[in-house]
């Protein structure tokens, strides 16, 4: 399968975004002072901020993607989309609605070399939630039945991507079947990718960025081999992606990232959305 199909607002790309609102995700993430819960929809608020970024023209932003999201955990055994009554949207209607803007300050260059900081306000969708089990089965089933209708009606697009962020222990059974499921739908040009980011507790452990088998998986969280089993392997045009960046990968690497604080997870969603975003045509 070759994930080269050019992306165009009359074949657009899929990112579908599942997060864990389960009570666990207001544990601290290992390593750090913030909880998971903050760290996962910082993520995804960056992640949409930066892809609506890459779609923006002069005559405003285009929908080269259509996108999803999928909350499981804030009520008790089910998966609901955080996109209001709509499933997925254009691109340009998350770029319309905000939650709110917030004041943010970045570091930038003046025109003399200078490093200064400048204001600039930033689109809030997500604020973090951490409330009730974690029903991942559900939140995979509703993708898949999400990805059934979008395929159908977009074939030959290219192949969506599906991003989890969770803490890995699912509440309502084993979430392998319908990961399967998930990754074996297609279009034309490829099968779904399946990506996981592991948010866990564990103290001590390093993040483990695109592993190529378990024996680089760390020890002490039982959930950690679950979700690498479920991710998918990256084809080549990500794993040049990631070579780009500095990174260890290997035909046999898996979209699975392990003890992901903030920067981990943006390189994660920042590589998942690179190589589709640079086919838009």
């Amino acid at each position: 399968m070759s994930y080269s199909a050019e992306i165009s607002r009359r074949n657009p790309g899929l990112f579908i975004f599942l997060l864990d609102q389960s009570r666990s995700m207001s544990h601290k993430l290992g390593g750090s002072a913030r909880s998971k819960a903050q760290e996962a929809s910082e993520a995804i608020n960056r992640q949409i901020y930066e892809i609506i970024y890459r779609c923006t023209k002069t005559d405003g932003v285009r929908d080269y993607f259509d996108i999803g999201v999928i909350g499981y955990g804030l009520k008790p055994d089910t998966a609901q989309s955080l996109l209001g009554d709509r499933a997925i949207v254009p691109k340009s209607k998350l770029a319309e609605n905000p939650l709110r803007m917030v004041k943010r300050t970045e570091k930038i260059k003046d025109p003399d070399g200078n490093e200064v900081e400048s204001e600039f306000e930033f689109p809030v969708w997500f604020d973090p939630v951490a409330n009730s089990n974690t029903p991942m089965v559900s939140a995979f089933k509703l993708a898949s039945d999400w990805l059934d209708d979008w395929i159908s009606e977009h074939p030959s697009s290219y192949p969506p991507i599906v991003i989890n962020i969770s803490d890995g222990a699912a509440t309502d059974g084993d979430p392998t079947e319908q990961a399967n499921r998930m990754r074996s739908l297609s279009t034309r040009d490829g099968n779904v990718l399946l990506w996981n980011c592991h948010l866990s507790e564990l103290k001590g452990a390093d993040p483990v960025i695109f592993p190529d088998s378990e024996g680089k998986l760390p020890s002490g969280d039982k959930f950690a081999k679950q979700l690498f089993d479920m991710s998918s392997t990256l084809p080549e045009a990500f794993i040049g992606i990631a070579q780009e960046r500095g990174l260890t990968v290997s035909s046999g690497s898996r979209g699975y990232v392990f003890n992901a604080g903030l920067d981990e997870l943006l390189q994660l969603l920042d590589i998942g959305t690179r190589a589709p975003v640079d086919n838009i045509q």
